[in-house]
């Protein structure tokens, strides 16, 4: 598959109204024709769809809804798979629900591929979350599953069942493992950089929860569209593949609330110091196998990817402060 190939192609992206999958759809619709998207009805986050809907087939529905789920997949092409629930504090709060989205929905649209029997290819989009703590650092593919929270358990069995459909049957699919990714559109605010940029923005003072010491990977979201491109793209060269995506460059959050915090004036930022259970202390990513296979690797710096976060909050804050 050339990625020319994809303007005739017929493509669905579930999770459209999330953070990343609000980027991957606006930016398919400029290399294909025909995109479809799966939104759930009554949808908060509808509005971040706002600068591309005209572009778009939207079907409303939900991904656990096997009858829907078997209409949207008839006659697509190639399929991005976004559609979870992704946050580890909502799943401690509701696993079933959890388990629901993130692994029945999964299976519901593996099946309705399987059923359908027209080749369709699948990206996967799970997490390095899967990893768990790690055994060694930078992570790479072949670390084992360590996951530990019901959100980290069903991206694993999620993850498992899309292999499973590419071994038993012969689907074409790919498996992406991303890292921490940051940008505009992200509502959750629990994760540190909507958080810092938020509050900057508001003129609060950052407020870093824990020590400041956990270390993280952060990668700027164009890379992470790209990554899902990269991917599309050499599917078929690389069926039933995992892939890590980050930027394998280790930032703890006090670097960045101090990088925040610069680039908003010196606002400056207060660390509460609270003990974080079951926090990882250190978590970056080895992505040599997709520079290797795929020829991605990350092209957005921090600071510049941190600038960019910035005046997309700054200029639409009509789209977040309700959420904060």
């Amino acid at each position: 598959m050339e990625l020319s190939s994809l303007r005739d192609m017929k493509i669905l992206v579930t999770g459209a109204t999330g953070f990343i999958g609000s980027w991957l759809a606006e930016r398919l619709t400029k290399e294909s024709n025909s995109v479809t998207i799966l939104v759930r009805p009554n949808s908060p986050r509808r509005s971040c769809l706002q600068s591309f809907e005209d572009k778009v087939d939207i079907v409303y529905g939900d991904i656990r809804d096997t009858n829907v789920v078997e209409q949207i997949v008839k006659d697509k092409d190639l399929i991005f798979h976004l559609a979870a629930i992704t946050q580890v504090a909502s799943s401690l709060k509701d696993p079933v629900e959890t388990f629901s989205v993130n692994l029945q929905g999964t299976i519901n649209l593996l099946e309705a591929i399987r059923r359908s029997d027209q080749g369709q290819a699948l990206v996967y989009a799970s997490t390095d979350k899967v990893y768990g703590d790690p055994i060694s650092l930078p992570i790479a593919e072949g670390h084992p599953l360590l996951g530990k929270s019901p959100y980290d358990a069903s991206k694993i069995a999620a993850e498992r069942a899309t292999y499973a459909y590419f071994k038993t049957y012969g689907l074409s699919i790919s498996i992406s493992r991303s890292s921490n990714v940051y940008g505009g559109r992200d509502v959750n605010f629990l994760r540190a950089i909507p958080d810092f940029v938020s509050s900057a923005i508001l003129g609060k003072k950052i407020t870093v929860r824990g020590s400041g010491k956990h270390v993280r990977d952060y990668m700027f979201v164009d890379d992470a569209v790209e990554a899902f491109l990269k991917m599309a793209t050499n599917i078929t060269a690389f069926k039933g593949e995992v892939f890590n995506f980050g930027t394998g460059r280790p930032t703890s959050v006090a670097e960045l609330a101090v990088l925040i915090s610069r680039l908003t004036g010196n606002i400056g930022y207060n660390v509460l110091g609270r003990q974080t259970p079951g926090e990882i202390d250190a978590q970056f990513l080895d992505c040599t196998k997709a520079k290797e296979k795929l020829g991605w690797q990350p092209k957005v710096e921090l600071s510049e990817g941190v600038r960019r976060t910035l005046d997309w909050y700054s200029a639409n804050k009509e789209l977040w402060i309700k959420f904060v």
